[in-house]
């Protein structure tokens, strides 16, 4: 049970310690002072949503501790096992704190842990009810997983050898695939890859070769400007009286007689090199012009080669290298698969059998979720008859799936009558608000007799409800578990209790502050009886109040 809990920086809440006892404990006070921020302080201790816009105005981080002792075998059992508990040991604290920069710090025992793992133990620990819970079981996805919570360890052990039946299916599934699949799937994965081996082949191309084929047709596209520029250079070099090679030429002979004298000697060696340099590059240019030629049709060819290549490239892997590569791939692909129809025949058994294992596996688990289902419709009925809603049909209706999953084949989906007459429907379509509270009343205490949790939270569980079906909902919450923490405004649920506690709000150096206050003696009364004449007590509603609690007293 939750024995302490101990809130520091939660919206209005600066520091806040409260003890809570085995029982039925009741939180009273006015609306806004704060009972439900100790509860959404709870639900970030076990796991919930770190939600910044919680730490108090002013402060840089909030933290929650809560301690949970007197654990039962079962649920100390697997915490051990979870490894956050140690052998013999019957309590837990666990801790979580949040800072404005978003740095959430948990600790389970005083040992680091992650969100994940403090939120698997907060579900052992405690199963909470909020006035918008109800959409997670209006949702008919939560269904299934609701209905399995309810068949405990032999749903858990059948569903267990299903995932590892499946897991060994999914294996053999991927074998095949690689080996082509199916016979129709092998047939045209072969025919892809001769199609993708022929279109390559065809092409022969190599690599460089893209960018071979488009210097070619640079060149050919400026044949023109390359022979009017080949031509210029001739003139300017070699014709004429005032060209650059001749005029070279008579500058060296020039300086010949001077040939004893060492520095105009080097200037004419120079002057030589520049000559031979220029006749070296005139000759190259001389050769290009010569080699290129203006072929309209070989300029076609070349341009639809490059288009050739760049689809290729496009179609397998950017560039030649990657073209040649997928090509020895799909060669290689192609091969296994020409070769593999033994394995094949092989692996197709296997998987008839793996399918024969899950579904043998997915039957059984379907007819204890069955059993488990009239049971659950059966003892839904009777709380709710009890709950003042005498003319309820509620179905818990079976659909097979095509094919198997993980989790079977089943999808279930939770219906609701509250009328005689009236055929069932989903829950989403049929229920009111206060159908609703009552129906998930009705849910916790199965789950409580299915010890799914030794600690309850209730939200005000008593929306829609009122007179005598309140005073029944509050023995409902009274017997539900070893431990009951309920916020209600309802008196004839709170009188049931067994502890109390007030909270309210104060300021204090221009600053509100959320506090709480065990009750005992008559202010357990006075509190009770605000809930029916509001803040002026009335001997009346006194009087009420005294009997409702002394009818408790007489039934227990």
């Amino acid at each position: 049970m939750l024995e302490l809990l101990k809130i520091k920086n939660v919206a209005l809440i600066k520091d806040l310690e409260v003890n809570f006892k085995s029982g039925f404990n009741v939180l009273l006070g006015s609306t806004g002072a704060g009972k439900s921020i100790i509860f959404d302080a709870l639900e970030f201790a076990l796991g919930g949503k770190a939600d910044k816009t919680l730490i108090r105005s002013g402060e840089s981080m909030m933290k929650v501790e809560a301690i949970f002792s007197s654990l039962s075998e079962e649920v100390a059992s697997t915490l051990v096992e979870m490894g956050v508990l140690e052998e013999g040991e019957s309590e837990i604290l666990l801790s979580r704190s949040l800072s404005l920069d978003g740095k959430n710090t948990i600790r389970i025992n005083g040992a680091p842990a992650t969100a994940g793992l403090l939120k698997e133990c907060g579900a052992l620990l405690c199963d909470s009810y909020s006035q918008h819970e109800s959409v997670s079981l209006l949702n008919s996805k939560n269904h299934l997983a609701m209905l399995d919570k309810l068949g405990g360890k032999a749903i858990k052990e059948i569903k267990e050898k299903l995932e590892i039946e499946y897991s060994a299916l999914n294996e053999i599934l991927n074998k095949i695939k690689l080996l082509g699949g199916d016979e129709f799937e092998r047939e045209r994965t072969k025919s892809l890859l001769e199609y993708q081996i022929k279109e390559i082949e065809r092409a022969e191309i190599y690599e460089g070769e893209e960018e071979e084929v488009r210097q070619k047709v640079t060149l050919m596209s400026s044949s023109e400007k390359i022979f009017d520029a080949v031509k210029t250079c001739e003139e300017l070099l070699e014709g004429g009286s005032m060209s650059v090679l001749p005029s070279l030429q008579e500058a060296g002979s020039a300086l010949g007689s001077l040939a004893s004298i060492e520095e105009i000697d080097r200037c004419r060696e120079r002057l030589n090199s520049c000559r031979l340099e220029i006749e070296d590059i005139f000759e190259t240019l001389r050769d290009i012009s010569e080699k290129t030629t203006f072929d309209e049709r070989e300029l076609d060819r070349l341009n639809n080669r490059l288009d050739l290549i760049k689809l290729l490239c496009k179609k397998y892997g950017g560039s030649e290298s990657k073209v040649l590569e997928f090509l020895q791939s799909a060669k290689s692909q192609l091969d296994n698969l020409e070769n593999s129809e033994f394995e094949l025949i092989k692996l197709n058994k296997q998987k008839d059998e793996q399918e024969r294992k899950c579904i043998a596996i997915c039957e059984e688990l379907s007819l204890l979720r069955k059993k488990i289902a009239l049971d659950t419709e059966k003892a839904l009925m009777k709380e709710l008859k009890e709950l003042g809603m005498k003319s309820t049909r509620f179905v818990i209706e079976f659909t097979k799936l095509e094919g198997i999953t993980s989790n079977g084949y089943d999808s279930v989906e939770f219906t609701f009558s509250a009328n005689i007459g009236q055929e069932v429907k989903s829950l989403s379509k049929t229920a009111s608000g206060g159908e609703m509270s009552r129906v998930m009343l009705a849910f916790k205490t199965i789950f409580a007799r299915a010890g799914v949790a030794q600690t309850l939270v209730f939200d005000e569980i008593d929306t829609g409800i009122s007179g005598e079906v309140g005073y029944i909902v509050g023995e409902k919450l009274s017997a539900l578990s070893e431990q009951v923490l309920c916020i209600t405004h309802l008196a004839q649920v709170a009188c049931q209790g067994n502890a109390f506690y007030y909270v309210d709000k104060y300021t204090e150096n221009d600053a509100t502050y959320t506090k709480i206050d065990e009750l005992e003696g008559e202010k357990i009364d006075n509190a009770l009886a605000k809930l029916i004449s509001g803040e002026d007590v009335t001997e009346a509603a006194l009087k009420h109040i005294k009997q409702l609690r002394a009818n408790r007293v007489k039934a227990k």
